[in-house]
């Protein structure tokens, strides 16, 4: 072998493996890739970002208890809730254990986002929403004053991250 063609591929072989390296860019998770519905609540996904789901509470639930928060976050693909769900629950639960809410009941609603398997999101839903059920009633608001279902997928909208966020959430609403 010539020195020309040995110092060409010299130069040839960093540039072949700097196109091989990847990218920092985050890998996205098609609905066929979706965690199964066991891992839901693991929040082992790597993108924990908390301000990517919600808990929306009511007009009528706001007005009867006079909270001015209306809602808390939830990680993305999980049931897990956060600091500030917990805090804005807090005040629910006193409402409804103490205060005007007193004998009133409540309806939860879990909605995921149109990213997984119908299935997956319907599980994924209720999950969310038997989070904070569970929380409301370790509170002292009692399970026999709380009804939670799943609308999964149904409601979405978003067709982006920010859409997405908007469509991960909980509704929280006065039982008529």
């Amino acid at each position: 072998m010539n020195i020309r063609l040995s110092s060409l591929l010299l130069l040839a072989l960093p540039l072949t493996f700097a196109a091989c390296k990847s990218t920092d860019e985050p890998a996205t998770v098609t609905a066929d890739e979706a965690p199964p519905a066991a891992a839901a609540d693991e929040g082992d996904h790597p993108d924990k970002d908390p301000s990517q789901g919600q808990v929306r509470i009511g007009p009528k639930v706001l007005e009867l208890c006079g909270i001015e928060a209306d809602q808390a976050n939830f990680e993305f693909n999980s049931a897990k809730l956060s600091p500030a769900a917990k805090a804005t629950l807090d005040a629910l639960a006193t409402c409804f254990t103490t205060g005007p809410g007193v004998g009133r009941e409540l309806n939860l609603v879990g909605h995921a986002d149109p990213r997984g398997s119908e299935d997956y999101n319907f599980a994924l839903g209720q999950k969310r929403a038997g989070s904070v059920a569970k929380y409301l009633d370790g509170k002292g608001l009692g399970s026999d004053r709380i009804e939670s279902s799943s609308r999964g997928e149904l409601d979405a909208t978003g067709t982006d991250d920010g859409g997405w966020a908007a469509d991960r959430r909980v509704d929280i609403l006065l039982a008529e």
